[in-house]
């Protein structure tokens, strides 16, 4: 009935394609025709904000299935305030919305959901305001920005490719206040280990490189040529990193654990 499309990024490269068109191709074929005894229908199509050559796929596979398109940035608008944010999606207008959700790209988020729930209405389905705003708020998403602990700051995210670590990284930048941010990252050996170092390198004052407890998990000393002139430690489990990240952080840093969601699993669950 309705298709939600976040941004596409290179992601999953050994089995979506190498490039961008090649990988929204592959994400482009959930839209599909319905059809049964009694209906035959194509789907409405609600799309985050894309890069040139996704959007292009997008609406070329709308136009092919005959499907409604729906774009946030051009059909559905949002607008980011001080404390809050508000979105006019399809039908209605949503002001003084409040997320939980750290970062812009969740804003994205929230006017990609909206955009699909006010859909469902050519449906005969409909999901009042006061609902979606409700959804908005609760939304909670363990390891995207999520601070679980304050004096020293900690903070897990799970981004394990360029484009997340893109948007982590300005999260950061627009959302905290510290005196030095000590990294703690392990990445799988089948990302892009060279772009996500160099995304967050500047971030880094001080960075313990560590690997998760998983067949794929790159070996630590594998990143340490990417943080050349920072302080940087050697850890051969996320135990380990926790634990020196302990030490290391003042009340005024912030601990930013990153990289793998496996990294962030076992950071969260390990033994304090």
């Amino acid at each position: 009935m309705v298709c939600a499309i976040t941004p596409i990024s290179y992601e999953h490269t050994q089995k979506l394609g190498n490039s961008l068109r090649e990988i929204a191709t592959e994400k482009a074929g959930i839209i599909k025709v319905y059809s049964s005894q009694f209906l035959v229908h194509s789907p409405i199509v609600i799309s985050a904000t894309q890069k040139k050559e996704p959007r292009e796929v997008i609406i070329n596979r709308c136009k092919k299935l005959k499907a409604k398109l729906y774009e946030v940035g051009t059909n559905i608008k949002y607008r980011i305030e001080k404390s809050n944010f508000s979105i006019k999606g399809i039908f209605d207008a949503y002001n003084g919305l409040k997320s939980r959700l750290i970062g812009e790209h969740q804003v994205i988020n929230a006017a990609t959901a909206i955009g699909a729930v006010e859909a469902l209405r050519f449906y005969g389905i409909n999901i009042g305001a006061e609902a979606a705003r409700k959804g908005i708020y609760n939304t909670l998403w363990p390891g995207r920005c999520e601070v679980v602990a304050k004096n020293p700051l900690l903070v897990l995210d799970g981004a394990q490719n360029i484009a997340s670590s893109c948007v982590l990284k300005e999260a950061i930048q627009k959302n905290f206040k510290y005196k030095r941010l000590i990294l703690v990252l392990g990445i799988s050996n089948d990302k892009d280990i060279k772009g996500i170092c160099n995304e967050l390198r500047d971030l880094t004052d001080e960075a313990i490189l560590t690997k998760a407890n998983n067949p794929r998990a790159a070996k630590p000393e594998a990143l340490k040529k990417y943080f050349t002139g920072k302080p940087i430690h050697i850890t051969q489990s996320v135990k380990e990193a926790k634990n020196l990240a302990r030490r290391l952080a003042k009340n005024k840093d912030l601990v930013l654990v990153t990289g793998s969601l496996f990294v962030v699993g076992e950071f969260r669950d390990v033994e304090k």
